[in-house]
This record gives C-alpha cells, structure tokens and sequence, in this order.
C-alpha cells in the first residue's frame, strides 16, 4: 500500500514538473503575437496621418479660394461669420492677387500645419519630426501638392518613418480665379458680367456696405460631393 502511494506520489511530482518545463518552453519560445499587433498599430498612424494630411491641405485650398485668394485675408477685406474676404474692387480701382501669390498663400498655410506637436496628435506612440516644406502647382484642371515632412513612428521597436506626400486635387483653381479678374475688372467699369466662361456661374450677395462675388465651377465632373467648388471675392 505504502508502495503504490509512494510511485503515485512520484508521478504526481514528474506531471507537476512535466506541466511546469511546458509552461517554462512556451513562453519562452512562444510566437512574439505582440510583434504583428504593433506593427499594425504603427501602419495605422502612418496610413492616418497621410490622410489627415491630405484633408488639412484641400482644406487649405478652400480656405483660400473662400478669403479672395489670401490664407489670411489683409485688413481691407470684408468680415463675414464665416471668413473675412478681401476687397477685390473699391470704386474703379481693382487689389488682386496674382495666381502665384495664391500659389504661396496656401503654401503658407500647408506650413503652418507641420507646427502642429504630433506626439499630442498620437498618445502613446514615440514620434520625431523634421520641418515641413510644401510645394503647390495649380494647373487648369487640378492643383497638385508636393509635401515634405519627415516624420518618424516609433513604439515598442517598430519604427516607420514617412516622408514625401503628393497630392491631386480635382479643382479647377486657375479657371475660377480667371473667372474672378474677369468678373472683377468689369465691375470695376461699373459693368455686371452677362456671359461668364464655359462651365463658370455668378452669384452676388449684396449688403449694405459691401457685396460678394462667388464664381462657381458648374462642371459635374468637378465637384465635391456633388457640390461645386468656388471663388470668392469682395467689392466695395
């Protein structure tokens, strides 16, 4: 009897021991399961912030179409709720920007957003980046950006690093602002424009010290969601 408790005992101890080894063995020669989960977390915040790239610069583009060609309208311009719009005509005397002045507003406005702290932006994640340098091209049918902006993400020994963007944005931004000098040069002649350019519609608000001119791209095939893009302008 003493026996037969003696070798259960012993088997009891070699499972015992069996189990533990196993457990030892599995978790030192167990996949790295942590390895792929952080890989994707990292992926996701590269593919997110080239994203959210890509919306701030349209958003950018816009901002200047809407202020009369300016990322921060001058001090003659005309406040509205949603934007301050500068004068483009006071009188008979016209204050334009040229197309590459416009080029440089939303240049300048690309650059301001690579002041923005990242490591604020994505908690938890370790993050260097270098200055951001932008370059704006605005064709008859698109406006094209080229950014750079080196940025490194990092967490838990997964480092990828990002670098050169390039966008492509459906506008047709040179046409609406030849729209708009067009429009422009002939108020200043105390002329309403009666024929705009193909595809190009005019629409004026009138206020009591000032009006605005919005020139839209009436064109389906450049729209966003299914609403036109458009320019505008103030006149005194």
């Amino acid at each position: 009897m003493t026996s037969k408790r003696g070798q259960l005992t012993l088997f009891i101890i070699l499972a015992i021991i069996i189990i533990a080894v196993g457990l030892v063995v599995f978790f030192i020669f167990r996949p790295q399961t942590n390895a792929p989960n952080t890989q994707e977390q990292v992926s996701g915040v590269k593919t997110y912030l080239s994203e959210l790239i890509e919306s701030q610069v349209h958003q950018n583009i816009l901002t200047v179409a809407h202020q009369g060609g300016y990322s921060y309208a001058p001090i003659n311009s005309f406040e509205t709720p949603y934007a301050d719009i500068s004068f483009w005509v006071v009188g008979n005397q016209t204050s334009y920007p040229s197309l590459e002045e416009i080029t440089y507003q939303i240049d300048l406005l690309n650059f301001m957003m690579g002041l923005n702290n990242l490591s604020l932006t994505f908690p938890g994640y370790e993050i260097s980046q270098g200055t951001l340098e932008t370059n704006t091209r605005i064709n008859d049918d698109s406006v094209q950006v080229s950014v750079k902006w080196p940025v490194t993400i990092r967490k838990n020994e997964v480092t990828q690093t990002i670098e050169d963007y390039n966008f492509n944005y459906n506008i047709r931004l040179k046409k609406l602002y030849n729209a708009a000098t067009y429009t422009a040069n002939l108020v200043a002649k105390d002329i309403l424009p009666t024929q705009m350019p193909l595809d190009m519609n005019l629409t004026v608000y009138v206020y009591d010290n000032a009006s605005l001119y919005e020139i839209q791209d009436t064109n389906k095939n450049y729209q966003l969601n299914e609403q036109p893009y458009n320019f505008v302008f103030a006149v005194m």
